[in-house]
């Protein structure tokens, strides 16, 4: 994986030396170089990203050993004009879906875990150059999803579901190479605050559901019990009628509430298409 993105940083290097040392105001390099910032703020762009990796889990109402194993991912990102805000405001939408099979460390013992979220919001740009974009804002996020261990016969799944706040922030970098418009952007979000549903130690989903027994089976989390964060990182590479893109994904989940600890700590490569489609007046 090294070796990947030493390649990814050398061809960046490369492509913003060649961009320095095209200086013509109209040559055709500066304006392919009018990124993401000139088309994008009038038009919609849809990312769709597929990535597979490793994964390292650890929930200890399951079990108190760290599970790994492969996992595989997709990201959906829309970004769209909103109708107020002078042209500055983009209304976000992000859909994310992770899945994954590990093994503990005797092997002996198998979960399965998958994870849904869905996020809405806006976000403002700023146009810090003609080829750098910065996006920042907040998405409303709901998540659910659940982890099924092979070895339990009491209490073999542990469900999850959580709504909050999620602060999201893009910097968009374009230049020229080869006479076609490059963009590297990198994407970070953080969860910020909200509530979300746990069972108690010891306490069985029989109790919660059947019985009826609640016990603080509803927390609000913030980043002192809920230390998580999404780091995506792409190159688009434009093609004839299609523009590819490649990266690098890291979702890292964690949380401490009712006496378990949990962590997801994922790492992806992914790989995808960009599709932007601007409006004609």
């Amino acid at each position: 994986m090294r070796r990947v993105f030493s390649i990814i940083f050398f061809i960046f290097a490369l492509c913003s030396t060649g961009k320095a040392q095209s200086v013509a105001p109209d040559s055709a390099s500066t304006v392919n170089c009018q990124l993401s910032t000139a088309v994008a703020q009038g038009a919609t762009e849809h990312r769709w990203l597929f990535g597979w990796g490793a994964e390292n889990i650890l929930d200890t109402y399951l079990s108190p050993y760290e599970y790994r194993g492969v996992s595989y991912g997709t990201l959906h990102r829309s970004e769209r004009p909103a109708h107020w805000g002078g042209g500055r405001v983009r209304t976000l939408m992000q859909m994310c879906s992770n899945f994954s099979y590990d093994h503990s460390p005797t092997e002996d013992g198998k979960e399965l875990d998958l994870q849904l979220t869905l996020g809405g919001g806006f976000g403002y740009t700023w146009t810090l150059r003609p080829h750098l974009r910065l996006l920042a804002g907040g998405l409303l996020e709901v998540s659910g999803g659940f982890t099924y261990n092979t070895r339990n016969g009491n209490n073999p799944a542990q469900g999850r579901l959580q709504l909050g706040l999620t602060p999201t922030a893009s910097l968009d970098y374009a230049f020229s190479l080869w006479k076609r418009r490059w963009n590297w952007r990198t994407q970070i979000d953080v969860p910020l605050l909200g509530a979300m549903f746990s069972p108690n130690y010891g306490q069985s989903y029989y109790e919660i559901f059947s019985l009826g027994h609640y016990d603080k089976n509803v927390r609000f989390y913030c980043p002192a019990n809920s230390p998580s964060v999404r780091l995506l990182t792409t190159l688009d590479v434009p093609l004839r009628r299609v523009t590819l893109t490649f990266g690098y994904h890291a979702d890292v989940r964690q949380s401490r509430v009712n006496g378990l600890k949990r962590h997801a700590w994922s790492n992806q490569i992914v790989v995808g298409f960009v599709r932007r489609v601007k409006k004609l007046k």
